[in-house]
């Protein structure tokens, strides 16, 4: 798990010299072990790596440099199965001269040509540049675990990096935000890849890779898509079996390290079914950690003893105050270059805070939900069944009249209709936080955008209640959760791994019948049988609680005022994201708008720490430090 920052530069392109020293400075949370640089001898390639040493401690330094500077590659993250694809390169006659797991990448780049990324199994992502024919290639995971970011620079040139900042320490691009991608934002509370909040910065979107020719030419292919596996039992029994099967391969694959590795424990089924296989597969007892939260109104970590004392794991609880929120909202904006309007964020962070001084490898349960129907969303609630089972026409009528009313309800009866004709969108509405009715309310001038879910879901062929867990893991997934588990862990130097994404389990996932999923409409129905002998009763029957912030309570205090001071100045209402009068509307309910209120704070404090600003290390000072400024 590192950083990894560098320029390409064509042929035909000007000499450009990039700050790889301030580059990697920038991103020093992420490998905070050591650094490593590759110049080319005619300069048109340049390389820095931030080290966070979890496999093979003493050769796995980067760049891996291949002869004179033949092959050049830097990855972040990992490969899981480098021993055996170090195995069956031996047997071929390749040399490995390290004991890590990004040399076999190398290798079978290097003797297959770019079809190689499909035997890779991993979170990774990863720049190759060859000398012959002068091209780079950038590849990013098939989930998108892990972030490459790119800009095009005048002449051809590509400037890439794991984090936003790294570009722009590179003194070669300045932060200006695309004021187009507000709305995206606004609608989703992400920008949908391959863009991102920032003009002319891109982001490699999950299972693509990129390549840089030597004519300066950019092309990006996709290499995997979310689609079915063949040949996954379809009984409930098969199914079950299997998929158990593939998970417990999965944690075996990722308990590989140097370093100890250790798991979260929530309480739930997710991290309870990860413990109970990694404690099974180690011969070893297995660290594991449970935060609670002060004053929280739900405590689970009964739960999670219960489990950690079933496979007599070494357990603590910790408890931590996620109530301070003004105090770390700047450094969370920094850190997460991209606004998140998830407000786990800072739970997330201060978890992560606590697990760094205990461990530097998590094992956590981040994608079951998407991969076994865990969310409300997945299924169309009773209130919209009664409403879409009227007459269209009488329903065409009543949304006209309540628009009159309440613009918001009656958007709220139209999202019901489109779960059986654009199950898309109706999932895009059903986690936006912004919809067009409270755009007007707010006053923002940008135009509609189209919603980014509509086309994954369109892409699956398969059953549509499995192709929305198929649009969610190209959507959501990777646009906030993974962005949110990077930059926490990160941010803290914590390698985060989740084994439900092994992309073999994703795919045999996909291929489940929905009622083998969903039985009777059982929210992860399927999962609980897999945990069924595994885990105690207490956690299989104990219902979903999610993870959640106490937002609400934080703008009922002292963030309510720095919100208005924040949000309201001259400078950022010229900009015609929102009004003056569509703050105070949001203010004056925070009980109902807390959480928009919360992404708006986080969308103009990540503009201004980086536009007015520009930190070249994390801000030590909270919220009120900037609230009045400009």
């Amino acid at each position: 798990m590192c950083g990894l920052a560098g320029l390409f530069l064509p042929t035909g392109a000007a000499i450009a010299e990039a700050n790889l020293d301030a580059m990697l400075a920038v991103m020093h949370h992420r490998g905070p072990d050591g650094t490593g640089r590759h110049l080319s001898a005619d300069r048109r390639f340049q390389a820095g790596f931030a080290r966070l040493a979890i496999i093979d401690l003493a050769t796995g330094d980067q760049p891996l440099v291949e002869g004179d500077g033949a092959r050049v590659l830097l990855g972040n993250g990992e490969i899981y199965n480098y021993r055996e694809l170090r195995t069956r390169l031996q047997a071929e006659g390749q040399v490995f001269r390290t004991s890590g797991d990004m040399e076999p990448a190398l290798k079978l780049l290097a003797s297959k040509g770019l079809d190689a990324v499909h035997e890779l199994n991993g979170m990774y992502g990863i720049a190759l540049y060859e000398r012959q024919p002068h091209r780079l290639v950038l590849i990013r995971d098939r989930l998108g675990i892990k972030p490459v970011y790119w800009t095009r620079l005048p002449g051809g040139g590509v400037l890439f990096a794991s984090e936003v900042k790294a570009l722009w320490a590179s003194g070669l691009l300045s932060p200006a935000v695309d004021d187009s991608a507000v709305t995206a934002w606004l609608a989703h509370g992400w920008v949908p890849a391959p863009r991102t909040l920032w003009q002319g910065v891109n982001k490699l979107p999950p299972g693509h890779l990129l390549i840089a020719g030597n004519d300066g030419a950019v092309r990006i292919e996709r290499y995997w898509r979310p689609a079915a596996a063949p040949d996954v039992p379809q009984d409930d029994e098969g199914a079950k079996r299997h998929l158990l099967d593939l998970l417990g391969d999965a944690v075996r694959l990722q308990l590989r390290s140097d370093v100890p590795v250790s798991a979260m424990l929530s309480g739930g089924i997710d991290s309870g079914l990860i413990v109970a296989l990694a404690a099974q597969a180690l011969d070893r007892p297995l660290s594991t950690y449970t935060v609670r939260f002060t004053g929280a109104a739900i405590d689970e970590s009964p739960l999670a003893a219960a489990v950690a004392a079933r496979y007599g794991t070494r357990h603590t609880t910790f408890e931590v105050d996620a109530n301070d929120a003004a105090r770390h909202l700047p450094l969370l904006a920094w850190h997460a270059d991209e606004p998140l309007v998830d407000a786990t964020l800072l739970p997330s962070h201060l978890i992560n805070a606590v697990l760094a001084k205990e461990t530097r490898v998590v094992l956590n349960g981040t994608g079951g939900d998407e991969l076994f129907a865990g969310y409300g969303r997945y299924a169309r609630l009773p209130v919209e069944a009664r409403w879409t089972a009227l007459p269209r026409p009488l329903r065409r009528m009543g949304e006209a009249l309540v628009g009159r009313i309440d613009p918001f309800r009656a958007w709220q009866l139209v999202r019901a209709g489109k779960w059986d004709d654009d199950r898309g969108g109706y999932l895009h509405d059903h986690c936006c936080q912004f919809p067009p009715p409270l755009l007007r309310v707010i006053g923002h001038r940008g135009d509609a955008v189209e919603p980014a879910q509509r086309a994954p879901f369109a892409a699956f062929a398969g059953p549509a209640d499995t192709a929305a867990l198929a649009c969610e893991l190209s959507t959501y997934l990777p646009e906030d959760l993974l962005t949110l588990l990077d930059r926490t862990t990160m941010a803290s130097s914590v390698e985060g791994r989740v084994p439900f994404l092994d992309h073999r389990l994703v795919e045999a996932a996909l291929a489940v019948p929905p009622a083998v999923r969903t039985p009777g409409g059982r929210q992860k129905g399927l999962e609980r049988a897999m945990a069924a002998g595994l885990l105690p009763e207490s956690v299989l029957n104990f219902p979903k609680q999610g993870f959640a912030s106490p937002v609400p309570a934080w703008f009922g205090g002292e963030l309510h005022g720095l919100a208005r001071r924040l949000l309201t100045r001259p400078r950022t209402l010229e900009r015609g994201w929102w009004s003056k009068a569509g703050v105070e509307h949001l203010l004056a309910d925070p009980r109902r708008h807390a959480f928009r209120l919360y992404g708006l704070t986080m969308l103009e404090l990540t503009v201004r720490l980086h536009t007015e600003h520009a930190f070249a290390s994390p801000p030590s000072d909270g919220l009120a430090a900037f609230a009045d400024q400009g």
